[in-house]
């Protein structure tokens, strides 16, 4: 018979995750507490998202502000010197350039986690069907005895 698996630690993001407040789309605060079916949490879960989404539009207009004014509003002065002054530009660059590979491996880390969790749910239904078909099979056989 298959035995349950006990041994699984939830990471520290999904700890971090459920003690955030939840609100709905409402701005009504939602228990914290994991139900997927009920849709006040579903609307929690959007939320979140949707903050996070706003937070990198945010970001993305406000570099994109910037680095349009700074294309359009130079003065006449530095195009005639050889070497402009563009630190601030290389320092823009270099920021969102690591912005950019922090995202990068959070998605691999995301990518891993998921991988191990369809692995044990994979796992976890073969053995329950292995579990099932053994008392199938003694449901068969002990039915046929009578």
């Amino acid at each position: 018979m298959a035995t349950a698996r006990l041994d699984y630690i939830a990471p520290w993001w999904t700890y971090w995750l459920h003690n955030f407040p939840h609100f709905n789309f409402t701005f009504q605060p939602v228990d914290n507490t994991f139900r997927p079916g009920e849709e006040s949490y579903q609307q929690s879960l959007v939320f979140l998202a949707c903050i996070s989404a706003a937070g990198l539009v945010l970001s993305l207009l406000l570099l994109s502000v910037y680095l349009t004014s700074l294309c359009c509003c130079r003065k006449k002065d530095e195009e005639e010197t050889k070497r402009p002054d563009a630190c601030c530009v290389s320092w823009i660059a270099v920021i969102t350039g690591l912005i950019l590979c922090s995202a990068v491996g959070v998605g691999f880390y995301g990518n891993s986690e998921t991988n191990d969790g369809v692995y044990q749910l994979t796992y976890s239904l073969h053995n329950a069907n292995h579990t099932l078909g053994g008392i199938n099979s003694l449901v068969r056989y002990n039915y046929a005895a009578k």
